[in-house]
């Protein structure tokens, strides 16, 4: 016999509580993405930025908090304790934000890159680690079924033997002048990130050296040294 499983079914079972940390453009997208989830329950929005906050908090019907550190508090008498925490800050918040996060045992998606240098970024997987915290970074991409239909492909032998790769990557939705300006979507170390993961794990190979070039579209970016288009080899 069939057994059909409606939404109302999902919400009766346990859903993982969740915060988002950070209300700017990427955490509107992660808020939305989680609200429309039956496992998830948005419990919260967490930024400093309380007058930014406050539209995506009440948007969502969830708390505000000013800080991590708040937020844990609020739930720390309560039946429901936070389960994780999705973190959507600009790259060099990032360390301080996984610390906190991983000292309370919670566990930690945060957007690419995890940290401005390698050193860091290894250095912050080890802390979780011994806190036997999980911490994954937003490398997306491995988990969409076109881009493991192509790492099957190319992994199986089905295509031959690749001599050359060439990806081209527009950002969806495309970021305002001002969180550009604000230093937000840094096409090297934040948009290209992206790309750098998903043809290593594709071709199964290392970075052996790496050329690059970047423009700005206007003067406007180029005073204030914002690259919006850049080309890697």
């Amino acid at each position: 016999m069939t057994t059909f499983r409606s939404t109302s079914m999902l919400l009766r079972q346990a859903q993982a509580r969740v915060l988002v940390v950070g209300s700017g453009r990427m955490g509107h997208i992660r808020a939305r993405a989680l609200y429309g989830n039956p496992r998830i329950q948005l419990c919260g929005i967490v930024d400093t930025n309380i007058q930014q906050a406050k539209s995506l908090s009440e948007l969502y019907r969830t708390p505000l908090f000013a800080s991590l550190e708040e937020a844990i508090s609020s739930t720390a008498t309560t039946q429901s304790p936070i389960d994780g925490v999705v973190i959507s800050t600009p790259t060099p918040t990032h360390e301080s934000i996984i610390i906190e996060a991983a000292q309370n045992n919670l566990s930690i998606f945060t957007e690419k890159p995890v940290d401005e240098t390698a050193h860091n970024t290894s250095s912050l997987f080890q802390t979780c680690n011994n806190q036997n915290v999980n911490l994954c970074c937003g490398y997306q991409r491995r988990f969409d079924s076109s881009y493991q239909a192509l790492f099957h492909h190319v992994n199986s032998g089905a295509i031959g033997t690749p001599l050359a790769a060439s990806i081209f990557f527009g950002d969806h939705p495309v970021p305002s002048r001002q969180f550009l300006l604000q230093g937000g979507a840094n096409i090297i170390s934040d948009c290209s990130a992206h790309d750098v993961d998903f043809i290593r794990w594709v071709l199964q190979d290392e970075v052996v050296s790496v050329y690059a070039v970047g423009t700005s579209s206007d003067d406007e970016l180029r005073e204030k040294n914002v690259i919006d288009n850049a080309t890697m080899l």
